[in-house]
């Protein structure tokens, strides 16, 4: 036992020198640089990459980088619009990721990092329930944002992903731009990225001097919209939340009832006027037009074949009639 002091020394020493060892091997592995820790209190990142998802790309294909900067004066918080899939919440994610790592002693995924010392990093992000409890996802929501609008410093990061969105759009917008005041007109001026799809606290700027308007660029090309990550200044009018379901890989009839309803909702909303949903989008999916005469009779037909008895051939033979008479018809 007279050796245990000494042990445990030795074991403390090596596991630092491990942790010093990892921390080199992964900055010259992965091209991180050293940061600058400071005690001022801005957050200025040049060519910032998310650690983790870097590792996950294809071979060949190249991680996008972004500048961050923050500050408790004049770019206290920055309000990013953009499509989902287009990278804001990655933004945010890796920004806290260099400002913790640039703290714990690591070189940093960055071109070049000046990290004003961060005492707390406070995240709203994603989406959960907690059912067991009765508290719905909303609710966790507001449960974890007043939390944070309740322990802020002047050295603290808030990262905020879609507040608001678990409410109707009005109380969602409400919420949101009330949350974006509070924080700030606080004293504190705590940092803060705010990733959001209400384009309406775009007008934030306008009122609040240290708010501004940032968006993930985007690229239209014809019909379809290429995502280039680029954090670019400015805000952005447009979700593109159609485009990215016709990339999912949505069946094409609900892309195109879907564009049709927003149409609908937006000349009601530009002119005032009650919601109008166009009556000629086809609000059903079916296989058949309901308007064509002959419906009724190409149903009967198909609901009297017997396809538990039928052999092969004779489906074939009755598939080709069927294909037949709707190229008649056309």
């Amino acid at each position: 036992m007279k050796y245990t002091l000494t042990i445990q020394k030795n074991a403390y020493l090596i596991s630092q020198l491990d942790c010093y060892l990892s921390f080199a091997l992964v900055a010259m592995e992965n091209n991180y640089v050293l940061p600058e820790v400071n005690d001022g209190f801005a957050i200025d990142v040049k060519a910032g990459r998310h650690p983790v998802i870097e590792k996950q790309l294809k071979i060949g294909e190249e991680y996008i980088s972004n500048d961050v900067y923050l500050d408790n004066e004049e770019q206290q918080i920055i309000m990013i619009t953009g499509p989902n899939m287009s990278g804001k919440s990655a933004i945010l994610r890796q920004t806290a990721l260099i400002c913790l790592m640039a703290q714990i002693g690591s070189f940093v995924p960055a071109n070049s990092a000046k990290i004003g010392v961060v005492d707390k990093i406070f995240t709203r992000v994603g989406a959960s329930d907690n059912i067991s409890s009765g508290e719905s996802t909303f609710m966790v929501e507001m449960n974890e944002t007043s939390s944070i609008l309740n322990n802020i410093s002047n050295r603290s990061l808030i990262l905020l992903d879609e507040i608001g969105r678990g409410t109707s759009t009005y109380d969602g917008i409400s919420i949101a731009w009330a949350i974006t005041q509070f924080i700030h007109d606080h004293p504190t001026k705590a940092k803060t990225l705010f990733a959001t799809h209400y384009h309406e606290l775009n007008m934030m700027c306008d009122k609040f001097k240290r708010v501004k308007n940032f968006n993930i660029q985007i690229k239209e090309t014809g019909k379809d919209i290429i995502f280039l990550r680029k954090l670019i200044p400015g805000g952005s009018a447009h979700s593109f939340g159609i485009h990215v379901a016709k990339m999912a890989g949505m069946p094409s009839e609900i892309i195109k009832i879907s564009k049709n309803i927003l149409k609908s909702l937006e000349k009601s909303h530009s002119e005032n006027k009650d919601i109008q949903i166009d009556e000629s989008s086809e609000m059903q999916l079916t296989f058949f037009d309901i308007d064509n005469k002959n419906y009724e009779e190409f149903k009967d037909e198909l609901e009297s074949i017997d396809t538990d008895n039928i052999t092969p051939m004779e489906a074939l033979v009755k598939l080709s009639e069927l294909k037949n008479k709707i190229t008649d018809e056309k």
